[in-house]
């Protein structure tokens, strides 16, 4: 699980667990048979945040392809530098 991953399932979790304090027994049937609207609701929050979760992820993913790739790529610089400096190195000890 990437670091992500554990804020959204511990912010669910935390969810939950508030949920579980204040919502009493039985609560979901009672919405569905009095209040269609508010289950409709319910349902469609609970498709968004689970996009929502989703595109963050796919994100994070993506963030963190291009951490690595900034990485490589000061790598590679840096080989490079080093890479250039060997000749004049040599070079300078050759002719001493």
């Amino acid at each position: 699980m990437n670091p992500v991953e554990r804020v959204l399932h511990q912010e669910l979790i935390g969810l939950l667990d508030r949920l579980a304090t204040t919502v009493p027994d039985g609560a979901l049937e009672a919405i569905r048979a009095t209040n269609p609207n508010l289950k409709a609701r319910l349902d469609d929050t609970e498709a968004k945040l689970a996009a929502l979760r989703a595109t963050m992820l796919d994100d994070y993913g993506r963030w963190r392809r291009g951490l690595e790739d900034l990485e490589n790529l000061w790598a590679l610089g840096a080989w490079r530098s080093a890479a250039a400096e060997e000749p004049a190195e040599h070079s300078a000890a050759l002719a001493a």
